[in-house]
């Protein structure tokens, strides 16, 4: 693992553009109905972008779906902004959604990746083995997208509802 990846390396990664402003909480996804290929409806409930956003021809959407084993939706929706932060101190990383479905008990995380390098390098992760370590046997799913913005994959989710 590369220093730049380490998780304490990230942390203040994070932490440094949160106090400087480059990475910041948005609100403009916040309580947005998105609906998966497979019907289910989720809601955002937190958004965190780097600034300025950085999209290139190399941008990827990643997409990942789970159930978690243990704690309630408000217990899991706290636990998160410390694993949030690991994420938002990646290199590569852009934005990231949160979103839950509380009638199935499944979470969706959307990202935007700045290059395809730097998603499979935090699929390597620690923070992401965490999740996958912290979810329900065979519920991981996951897909990737590739050319396209989170703003552009929201934007059609949001379409296949409001048709």
């Amino acid at each position: 693992m590369r220093f730049r990846h380490l998780p304490p390396v990230c942390l203040w990664v994070a932490l440094f553009r949160l106090l400087t402003g480059k990475l910041r909480y948005s609100s403009e996804c916040l309580n947005q109905s998105v609906q998966t290929e497979d019907g289910s409806e989720f809601i955002i409930f937190r958004q965190l972008t780097q600034v300025p956003t950085v999209s290139s021809e190399h941008s990827c959407v990643f997409v990942v779906q789970f159930k978690f084993k243990q704690l309630s939706h408000r217990a899991n929706k706290i636990a998160s902004l410390i694993p949030m932060l690991l994420i938002a101190g990646q290199p590569g990383f852009v934005s990231k959604c949160y979103a839950v479905n509380h009638n199935n008990g499944y979470w969706l995380g959307m990202y935007q990746w700045k290059s395809l390098q730097d998603l499979q390098a935090y699929k390597k992760s620690f923070v992401f083995g965490m999740m996958n370590k912290r979810a329900e046997s065979n519920t991981v799913q996951s897909k990737t997208m590739m050319r396209q913005t989170l703003g552009e994959f929201l934007e059609k989710c949001k379409r296949s509802i409001d048709k």
